[in-house]
């Protein structure tokens, strides 16, 4: 069952999860793997709504950062403009 989700992965879905692999504990990955090995296709469904909507919530926080910093920065160049 699980791999028939993982069919749909993306090779950089795969590089970042084994990249996310390498950090975690051998008791952790033991456990990750009888639980997706376990898993019914909706609680696979289940786990990529989530992952997805970590992905939405990191990806929109990068982003007002970067809008932050943008801010940040045009008042310094009006600033210094200002200044000359």
């Amino acid at each position: 069952m699980a791999a028939e989700s993982m069919k749909d992965l993306k090779a950089d879905d795969i590089r970042f999860a084994t990249e996310q692999m390498k950090r975690l504990r051998p008791e952790d990955m033991a456990e990750m793997s009888s639980r997706l090995a376990n898993a019914s296709p909706e609680e696979i469904a289940a786990m990529r709504v989530q992952a997805d909507a970590q992905q939405a919530y990191e990806y929109s926080g990068s982003l007002a950062l970067k809008n932050q910093v943008g801010a940040v920065n045009i008042k310094n160049d009006l600033f210094i403009s200002f200044k000359m």
